[in-house]
């Protein structure tokens, strides 16, 4: 476990779920398969989820270091409200240990590391309405350590008709996986590779659990999902890879869930690989396409596997460059041109219409004056 320094007095800290007291006094914390054992006066392995007096408290909990609005297409999500924008907020720490993290100066940061802000949970669904976001992003680290958090901002969120997104690891257990994701409208789930020895050495961490995780997303909840394979080469760009993890998606999740593969820069641990080549994102694509997935996108380049494309006719339905939509010519979510129904959530919730919430949410948002995001 993680020797932590806790400046925050323990009637501030908010007590965590998903955990049990152990007889030697250290605590269980379940939250993820990591199943940490944490002792007094300690950090699991997150380094925001600690023991202090025989219980678990949270110091992520209203506790963002990162906050900025995004298009939803960063996300990414290419079938979730496309060119409307996202209130995105991330904590310190992660449950992975990714050698390539993008984010890590705040995921592999102690909650004292990073500059954060006190932003209870109704206040960042009144910034999300002050900013014009018709849904909020739990992003940039993993919103799983945070699942508290998450959980109370979804339900300020859904009284004033704002969606929500995990965009995760998808490192949960059965045990907290219904308690989170039955607040949540969308997530975008990263399967960095389809080997077990990827996983262990690379994210120090193991594969099926995530692949346990998707399955429930898809059998269990009516969570619109997308997935995302960073492509890292020499590691996971194998097409013989590629090709089991396309079929995998294909016979447990469907051909239409979207499959995004990312081109990898070099970063934090991992400087020694060079950067992925558009052509390697071109081949996975064909594979995935042959292999029967209907929506498969590349990203991290300039590239027009960034439209959708209705499998139908071949029309071009949404024009992207890089994140900005371009054009969106979907009727009520189908195809104009041969009326082939598109899978994915196309509206947003009608704007808020409660008077006395929506004069509570602005109250709230002036506390935090010009924000600049």
């Amino acid at each position: 476990m993680n020797e932590l320094k806790i400046f925050q007095k323990t009637e501030s800290l908010h007590e965590g779920r998903w955990w049990e007291p152990m007889p030697d006094g250290r605590v269980h914390c379940y939250l993820c398969p990591r199943h940490c054992h944490i002792g007094e006066g300690q950090a699991g392995f997150c380094f925001i989820r600690v023991n202090q007096g025989g219980k678990l408290y949270s110091l992520g909990y209203a506790s963002p270091a990162a906050l900025q609005i995004d298009p939803i297409e960063k996300k990414p999500l290419n079938h979730f409200l496309p060119g409307t924008r996202v209130f995105s907020l991330g904590t310190a720490g992660c449950n992975m240990g990714c050698f390539f993290c993008q984010n890590w100066s705040i995921s592999k940061s102690h909650s004292d590391q990073v500059r954060s802000t006190h932003i209870p949970a109704e206040d960042i669904v009144a910034l999300a309405v002050r900013y014009g976001c018709p849904s909020i992003a739990f992003t940039y680290n993993e919103p799983t350590i945070w699942g508290e958090y998450v959980i109370d901002i979804c339900v300020a969120a859904r009284e004033a008709g704002i969606r929500t997104v995990m965009v995760t690891n998808g490192y949960v257990t059965r045990e907290a996986f219904h308690d989170i994701y039955d607040h949540v409208d969308a997530a975008n789930v990263d399967l960095k590779a389809f080997t077990e020895g990827f996983y262990g050495r690379t994210t120090l961490t193991h594969l099926q659990p995530v692949l346990d995780m998707l399955v429930w997303l898809k059998e269990e909840t009516n969570v619109w999902f997308e997935i995302t394979n960073l492509m890292i080469p020499t590691l996971n760009d194998d097409p013989g890879e590629i090709r089991q993890l396309s079929d995998w998606i294909l016979q447990h999740l469907g051909a239409d869930v979207p499959l995004h593969f990312t081109a990898f820069h070099p970063d934090f641990k991992l400087r020694d690989k060079p950067a992925t080549p558009p052509e390697t994102l071109h081949a996975a694509r064909k594979i995935a396409l042959e292999a029967g997935l209907r929506y498969v996108y590349e990203g991290n380049i300039h590239s027009d596997a960034a439209h959708t494309f209705c499998p139908g006719c071949g029309k071009l339905v949404i024009r992207r460059s890089w994140h900005d939509v371009l054009e969106n010519s979907l009727r009520d979510g189908a195809c104009p041109s041969c009326a082939r129904k598109i899978p994915g959530r196309w509206t947003t919730t009608p704007p808020l219409r409660n008077a006395a919430l929506l004069r509570t949410l602005e109250q709230a948002a002036k506390k935090y004056g010009a924000l600049n995001l």
